[in-house]
């Protein structure tokens, strides 16, 4: 942007105000597609559309922003202050920028990473210059559309702390599990993504929590052995919301994280609970049935997921199970009390809520 134009758009502007007209939106639009028809701005040029970009940007209505935004985002030597205020105007605009401009200043990342909005974090979390300090503000984010983005992004490393926190929020996000699967981090818990697996992933995942198991202490083992005989007669009676609150009280977590798990459409994680309950595959399968009666073709192959799940070591099914359930809560003062309480409950009959989940266990 030359001296002569500036100092016209700016007798032009001046005029529209005495006159009570608004020219600024018109003249930000020409000294922006003068801007970016320049090969390679001097640092006059630059310094002289930015002292003007500065005093239009507040009198711009959304339309002539955003227009603006589209042709100046993508130009490399735009001004960053001038990208910063038409960030300001609002998340669309916002949005566009942070795909579209080459580089930004790596605070501007971090703060609309960490505060912006979920359209704008999603932006950023697709952009391949993005450092660890702005991965870790995405995967802290809940959207999931950022954390889909974040994940998708082959181009950035994700260190094991982000990766904790997507693998958390993976346990009841399929496909961001999906994409987490994809990418080749060693320090990704795969295990933790089984309910994303395919069937050959889910093999491999069976095994390695079967190799690892063998030499394994801490495992969910005592805790399902302990619900066996209570679990396995929900199961033969078809009651599957008993069946998921016993096993939710052995686990120490909420019954809806075991209900999601027993009613997965592949079968292998009920499976999976059937082989960690120390029974061998010809014993589940009749009271498998009756809990899921839409597995009897995945039961009948011998080469399906459900049946290797059936066939797993005891150890290698908690270990895979502990990784798709969150921490186990600790016993508080008295939980024994309410806990034989909620059994004395469910033995006269099915507590308050359950309705729902007999109905879809039916169902299936």
């Amino acid at each position: 942007m030359d001296e002569t134009l500036r100092k016209r758009l700016k007798a032009l502007t001046a005029a529209g105000r005495a006159q009570s007209l608004d020219f600024e939106g018109v003249a930000a639009r020409v000294a922006t597609d003068r801007f970016v028809s320049i090969d390679a701005p001097d640092a006059a040029s630059c310094a002289r559309y930015e002292e003007f970009m500065l005093g239009a940007l507040s009198h711009l209505d959304a339309p002539t922003a955003l227009r603006v935004a589209e042709r100046l985002a993508p130009c490399g030597a735009a001004p960053a202050s001038v990208l910063s205020g038409l960030i300001a105007l609002g998340p669309g605009i916002a949005t566009f920028i942070l795909a579209a401009a080459p580089a930004l200043p790596a605070r501007l990342l971090l703060d609309r990473a960490a505060t912006g909005a979920a359209c704008e974090a999603a932006a950023i979390a697709a952009r391949q210059d993005i450092d660890r300090t702005v991965v870790g503000a995405l995967a802290r984010r809940l959207e999931a559309d950022v954390l889909r983005a974040l994940a998708g992004n082959s181009a950035v490393a994700i260190d094991r702390g982000a990766l904790i926190a997507l693998t958390q929020r993976a346990r009841v996000d399929v496909e961001l599990g999906r994409l987490l699967l994809a990418r080749d981090e060693a320090a990704l818990d795969r295990s933790a993504l089984f309910l994303s697996a395919d069937a050959a992933a889910r093999r491999r995942i069976l095994l390695d929590a079967a190799r690892r198991a063998m030499s394994a202490d801490d495992n969910l083992v005592g805790a399902f052995d302990a619900a066996r005989l209570d679990a396995l007669a929900a199961a033969e009676a078809g009651d599957g919301a008993r069946f998921c609150s016993i096993l939710a009280r052995a686990l120490r977590v909420g019954r809806a994280t075991v209900e999601r798990l027993a009613l997965d459409e592949s079968g292998e994680p009920i499976g999976l609970f059937f082989a960690a309950m120390g029974l061998a595959a010809t014993e589940s399968e009749r009271p498998l049935l009756t809990l899921r009666r839409d597995l009897a073709a995945a039961l009948a192959d011998p080469m399906s997921g459900l049946r290797l799940a059936l066939q797993a070591p005891p150890k290698a099914a908690c270990a895979v199970i502990a990784s798709l359930i969150p921490a186990r809560q600790q016993a508080a003062a008295g939980e024994f009390a309410r806990a034989t309480a909620a059994r004395t409950q469910d033995g006269k009959g099915a507590a308050h809520g359950e309705t729902a989940t007999i109905r879809t266990f039916n169902r299936a």
